[in-house]
């Protein structure tokens, strides 16, 4: 089954919002065997999005839209789906009611303009939405149909799991269990993952393994895929493709499925009793505000110093009057210093440090100087990037982290 879907709001061509609901469709699409062939993001104008929709149709079989099905006049999406299959508006009773009692459960009065949302294309397939006003529809039309969600992130994904694709499993006769599995990998980049599982890559049918670049984020996912006619079957099948997935993969594997990198570390910090102290210099990275949002964290941050004037730094013990000058803060004796520093004025386990240097222009890199205080003495880190690199900030918060990681893990 080949599928499009059409991203409808004017906000999404100004990049005011992003387009993330159509990334997360694609990939439950897949999950099920429909390929999706084409995305299209169209504004809010009716002739517009009848066109747009006329074009999916035309060319796909199952056409999945998200947004424009609101209460107010710019909401145009099921005037179009209705208009391109030559099917009137009619008012579901059961849906306005539905609405009604959101509302209710909400403490709010429903307004006139919320009736709209009860409109659907004639003879479609209804879908109630228990999390939000706006409910949903599926039109057929012929062997074809359209399918629309609403564009609020948490509902539309409400939809993917409870309406969409139980309907797309009905329609295709798909009756056995899909179950994925995500390893999460810091630390090597895409295409190194690719060459050391290339083989099992091109030899997966069932599982099959899909690879993902979050560079935002630094990050590389795996994702292994099983179908059977039962559960434990596909998860057994995962679980027989994973071993041989880490057994080439497993130093860069911090977690899997819904795990952050973030929470990962806070278990290990949990486990392990260790305390930690953070300085950090004006860099600008975020180490301390990553830190102070995780759950627990009371428990094993100490301290966390920014110091925007460089000379601040020579109020923690340890520090040499003259590492921290206008030059030298950038260097690895400037963040030895503030790591030993850090943690002897905290009294804490570890004292993770973090200094370097934005590139001002193409000329320069960016250098980030990464040091890691314990017991046993101090730990150093250079790292570079290219002046054109994006999201250095990111990669240096998640870099620093890993520091304190791989040491956790060593010290078990």
């Amino acid at each position: 089954m080949k599928a499009e879907i059409v991203a409808v709001g004017t906000e999404l061509l100004l990049g005011q919002i992003v387009d993330t609901n159509s990334a997360y469709m694609a990939q439950q699409l897949t999950t099920i065997g429909v390929d999706v062939h084409f995305k299209s993001n169209v504004g809010d104008n009716l002739e517009r999005i009848k066109a747009t929709l006329g074009n999916a149709l035309g060319r796909a079989d199952f056409v999945l839209t998200t947004g424009g099905i609101g209460p107010t006049l710019d909401d145009l999406t099921r005037e179009a789906a209705a208009e391109v299959t030559g099917k009137p508006l009619v008012f579901n009773q059961r849906l306005c009611d539905q609405i009604a009692d959101f509302f209710t459960r909400v403490g709010r009065p429903m307004g006139e303009n919320n009736r709209k949302q009860a409109f659907i294309p004639e003879g479609a397939i209804p879908i109630e939405n228990p999390v939000g006003t706006a409910p949903g529809f599926i039109v057929e039309h012929g062997a074809k149909a359209i399918a629309s969600v609403p564009g609020v992130p948490h509902e539309m994904r409400h939809f993917m799991e409870h309406a969409i694709l139980p309907y797309l499993r009905q329609k295709m006769g798909i009756r056995e269990i899909i179950v994925s599995r995500v390893l999460k990998l810091f630390g090597i980049g895409e295409s190194l993952v690719d060459e050391k599982i290339k083989d099992l890559i091109e030899d997966g049918t069932n599982p099959t393994i899909g690879l993902l670049a979050h560079t935002q984020i630094g990050e590389v996912h795996v994702r292994l895929t099983a179908k059977a006619e039962h559960a434990p079957d596909a998860h057994a099948m995962n679980a027989a493709l994973e071993r041989r997935v880490r057994d080439r993969l497993e130093p860069f594997v911090f977690g899997t499925d819904d795990e952050t990198y973030e929470s990962v570390l806070t278990g290990l910090l949990h486990d392990s009793g260790l305390t930690l102290a953070v300085a950090e210099t004006g860099y600008g990275s975020s180490i301390i505000q990553t830190l102070k949002g995780l759950a627990g964290s009371d428990r094993f941050l100490k301290l966390g110093v920014t110091l925007t004037a460089p000379a601040m730094g020579t109020v923690l013990p340890g520090v040499p009057a003259g590492s921290l000058g206008d030059a030298a803060i950038f260097g690895e004796a400037a963040a030895r210093g503030l790591a030993q520093g850090v943690r002897a004025f905290a009294r804490a386990d570890l004292g993770l440090a973090l200094t370097g240097r934005a590139a001002r222009d193409k000329s320069q890199d960016h250098v980030v100087q990464i040091a890691l205080a314990h017991s046993a003495g101090t730990d150093s880190l250079e790292q570079r990037w290219p002046h054109a690199m994006r999201f250095v900030e990111n990669r240096t918060t998640k870099l620093a982290l890993s520091q304190v990681r791989k040491y956790v893990l060593e010290r078990k």
